[in-house]
């Protein structure tokens, strides 16, 4: 397993992981913001990384838009309420202050401390949000969604193959394209995860 030093069991995230690694590689973000940091964590990073310095230049290359100034910035937003002991959250906050790539922002997302901080270095081509019910779900719908540039995802969705309360709510999100919702039917809880993309003006 990947990055197993991050892994914790019954999260599910598992498999999100290298699913968020793929999707950034292939569109590419220069701003990424994750609310509810865990095992996608490194993986986002990683993505991050190789969009920078490991792209594989080769035929299909479009040379005019990979000249083009790419300055990433992976901002990480987390309370640390959920670690599992005090040695493990003080390994991956060091890491992750030590990562030039990252800003990691200890606390709420919901406090304004915070939503100023992460506003500073919006909007976000993509965000991944894994954080909490229903109340968070409501409140990123109304305080965070204007600073999502493009693709937003976010985890549970449904609930034993059904649409949860969370997804309601995000139904009521305005200016959107589109939405992919992928389930993982083995899975009763933490199974689930929606991409929303907000409908962008290609002629600006």
């Amino acid at each position: 397993m990947e990055h197993e030093e991050w892994y914790v069991p019954g999260y599910g995230t598992e498999k999100v992981g290298p699913f968020l690694k793929s999707l950034c590689e292939l569109v590419r973000p220069e701003r990424i913001l994750e609310i509810g940091m865990g095992y996608t964590t490194p993986f986002l990073l990683e993505a991050l990384r190789n969009n920078g310095n490991n792209l594989l230049w080769d035929s299909n290359c479009d040379e005019e838009y990979l000249n083009k100034p790419y300055n990433p910035k992976f901002v990480v937003v987390d309370d640390q309420s959920l670690e599992d002991s005090d040695d493990r959250a003080k390994e991956r906050r060091s890491m992750l202050e030590d990562e030039p790539l990252v800003d990691f922002i200890e606390g709420d997302f919901s406090t304004s401390s915070v939503m100023n901080d992460v506003m500073k270095q919006g909007p976000y081509d993509l965000v991944w949000f894994d954080c909490g019910g229903p109340k968070e779900y409501q409140f990123f719908k109304d305080e965070y969604w204007s600073m999502v540039k493009e693709y937003a995802l976010f985890h549970f969705t449904y609930f034993r193959g059904e649409p949860n309360n969370n997804l309601r709510i995000l139904n009521e999100l305005p200016n959107v394209s589109y939405r992919m919702d992928i389930i993982e039917p083995h899975k009763f809880k933490q199974g689930s995860i929606s991409m929303f993309r907000k409908a962008v003006d290609h002629t600006l």
